[in-house]
């Protein structure tokens, strides 16, 4: 079994998100989210438009803890209601 190549364009993408991902989560420590069994510290990005184009947009990203992001994604209308995510269109 063959993993799929990374295109380079693809591969810089996901390298420049890594250093991204990381400096956002270290200027926004705590979950910003608090809802569903919070640890309070933030581990993920949730990228409250969708990862396409706004993959590296940070003023749509929100630190969240796994607890929260694992409701997010799990409960989108909810999610919608709090601004926890926002329509991809």
């Amino acid at each position: 079994m063959s993993l799929n190549k990374v295109s380079k364009k693809m591969a810089k993408t996901n390298s420049e998100y890594s250093k991204l991902r990381l400096e956002y989560l270290h200027r926004y420590p705590m979950c910003q989210a608090k809802i569903f069994n919070c640890t309070l510290r933030s581990t993920d990005v949730h990228h409250k438009q969708g990862r396409g184009k706004y993959h590296l947009d940070t003023s749509t990203w929100l630190s969240v803890c796994r607890n929260c992001h694992e409701w997010i994604e799990n409960n989108p209308e909810d999610a919608k209601e709090l601004g926890f995510s926002q329509s991809r269109y």
